[in-house]
């Protein structure tokens, strides 16, 4: 089974189902619009045509589109989370946000320079080097000339090794996630032909974000509604996964960084 093929099948409507819940509606990764605004400040977005790679359900792209009256353009390799996405397009932005399904990463389905910015958190890491390397040659292909690529992902310390606790949250999500160090980012990103404009370290800001959502995960309320859908274990399993992911953080088993390229 190649990535992508794996990757459509651990992200299950469950599983999606879980995260959403600790992320908040809409988002598949940590912080909400929070962390999104911090990844993206000091970028004039206004009117600007954005490409989210990895979009998921849609939250950052519809974001965009309300608060900077950007052109958004999300891609996913899950079909079922495409037309969720899509759904969930407010009225008042048809046109203005769409999300597509595609499943080669030797190609993305846009001409050449067709963005301002190509935009993607925690998305790559279930990427090993190769495709990486494969994908970005793409991105940077329908990026404008000057055009920026913000990624915000999980980097290791130790190259193709995770820490016990990642591994252990690993087991428990049935999630593949590949240990690339920063020196790997660096040399796939000029590979492709970027160039490195910055990396910032945010695990500090990642680490608190992952104590809210376990603090939220644990809240009467919150459990009482989950167990609807899910059995206790499950739902006591879900808290220690983010348990686990807060400690690897905070043991610095586990870094999570913003790197700005440009064309």
């Amino acid at each position: 089974m190649d990535n992508l093929d794996q990757l459509q099948e651990e992200y299950s409507e469950d599983f999606c189902t879980l995260l959403e819940e600790a992320y908040g509606e809409g988002f598949l990764s940590e912080g909400g619009i929070e962390a999104i605004e911090n990844s993206v400040k000091g970028f004039p977005l206004n009117n600007k045509n954005i490409l989210d790679v990895g979009s998921g359900l849609g939250g950052a792209a519809i974001h965009f589109a309300q608060e900077y009256n950007a052109l958004t353009t999300g891609v996913e390799i899950n079909q079922q989370m495409v037309d969720e996405a899509n759904r969930r397009v407010p009225k008042k932005l048809t046109g203005q946000v769409k999300f597509l399904y595609y499943d080669d990463i030797n190609h993305l389905p846009f001409s050449d320079e067709s963005f301002h910015l190509v935009y993607s958190k925690e998305v790559f890491l279930h990427l090993d080097v190769e495709d990486k390397l494969t994908l970005f040659k793409e991105i940077r292909r329908v990026l404008k000339d000057e055009g920026y690529f913000i990624i915000v992902d999980w980097l290791s310390p130790l190259k193709d090794h995770w820490g016990d606790k990642l591994k252990d949250m690993m087991r428990l999500d049935g999630i593949t996630l590949f240990a690339n160090t920063q020196e790997d980012y660096r040399d796939v990103l000029r590979q492709s032909g970027f160039k490195i404009v910055s990396i910032a370290e945010e695990s500090e800001n990642y680490a608190q974000y992952n104590k809210d959502i376990i603090n939220h995960l644990k809240r009467d309320e919150i459990q009482n509604k989950l167990k609807g859908k899910f059995s206790d274990k499950e739902i006591q399993d879900n808290i220690l996964s983010y348990t686990l992911l807060y400690d690897s953080l905070k043991e610095k088993e586990l870094f999570i960084q913003r790197i700005v390229c440009k064309k």
